[in-house]
């Protein structure tokens, strides 16, 4: 322990320098949880994107199929 002011302020200045790089490390640990959590909630949403377009797409396409179907049912030659 510092006996003097001069020590005594240096001892201080330590502890707020340590806490304050505490901090600093906190504060990027959570950054960095947030920057995952935000990346994986885009991969979700583009994968929901994908799969309804696919689904849009399978029923355009059965649609059409059916569509054709019909046509070439309907007897009208």
């Amino acid at each position: 322990m510092a006996d003097t002011i001069r020590g005594k302020l240096a001892e201080a200045g330590n502890a707020v320098a340590e806490t304050a790089t505490k901090v600093g490390n906190k504060v990027a640990e959570k950054a960095e949880e947030a920057k995952n959590w935000v990346k994986e909630k885009t991969h979700q949403a583009e994968n929901r994107a994908d799969e309804a377009a696919q689904k849009t797409e399978n029923a355009a396409e059965t649609a059409k199929a059916d569509a054709k179907a019909k046509d070439e049912n309907c007897g009208c030659s």
